[in-house]
């Protein structure tokens, strides 16, 4: 869903368009891949969110959910009218973009720390590949929290609009 808000020369509105169909989809399907993972876990009689993969990933789920709530308003002009969304349009697409980047954050940093579960250990995975998968994930952190800092953050006056 952020890479479709890079502008590629498209019309505004498809990708913002563009931008809920992902943004929807994903939280749609991790909705279902939190509800197979708890099943599957609750039938084997396991505990649950017992490491950090899953207790990050749990975290990026409710992240997610709340930035497409969050990202409502800007789409929905009459969802403005309520008293606690009654701020500038800014405020409120700076608001987004900040909840959005430490959501994308998050679900990597979980793509990240599941090369460190036991799951891999299993696989005979070793080290060095464990490293230089999580080190990929980071890179990728740093790509988008440099994007979203300098289109969105650091640039209110471009925000406003």
């Amino acid at each position: 869903a952020v890479v479709s808000t890079q502008s590629t020369g498209s019309q505004h509105s498809l990708r913002v368009k563009l931008h809920q169909i992902f943004q929807l989809l994903g939280v749609g399907m991790g909705c279902a891949g939190g509800w197979v993972i708890w099943r599957v876990k609750e039938a084997a009689g396991k505990d649950h969110v017992t490491s950090w993969h899953a207790l990050i990933g749990v975290l990026t789920l409710c992240l997610s959910v709340i930035n497409a709530l969050n990202g409502a308003p800007l789409v929905y002009k009459q969802l403005r009218l309520l008293p606690f969304l009654n701020r500038p349009l800014g405020a409120l697409k700076r608001r987004h973009a900040q909840l959005g980047l430490f959501a994308v954050t998050s679900a990597l940093l979980t793509v990240g720390l599941a090369f460190y579960s036991t799951w891999f250990e299993k696989k005979g995975l070793n080290l060095i590949w464990q490293n230089i998968s999580f080190a990929g994930t980071m890179f990728l952190v740093g790509i988008l929290v440099a994007q979203v800092y300098e289109r969105r953050i650091a640039a209110p006056s471009s925000a406003e609009s």
